[in-house]
């Protein structure tokens, strides 16, 4: 499994958008996304990304 950390240090009202931009550009290389999970600690937004990569041949 590998995890994928992603940041919005605003209001946090684009984070959901950062992740779908980087599963979409991902695509590819993501053979399962297993979790999100999103955070907020002050003024600082993040998700975790959960997911097992694809096999690359």
């Amino acid at each position: 499994m590998k995890y994928m950390y992603i940041v919005d240090y605003k209001d946090g009202s684009a984070i959901k958008d950062k992740v779908d931009t980087w599963i979409t550009e991902n695509e590819e290389n993501i053979l399962e996304i297993v979790d999100i999970e999103y955070n907020q600690e002050g003024n600082v937004f993040f998700a975790i990304v959960t997911y097992i990569e694809r096999a690359k041949d």
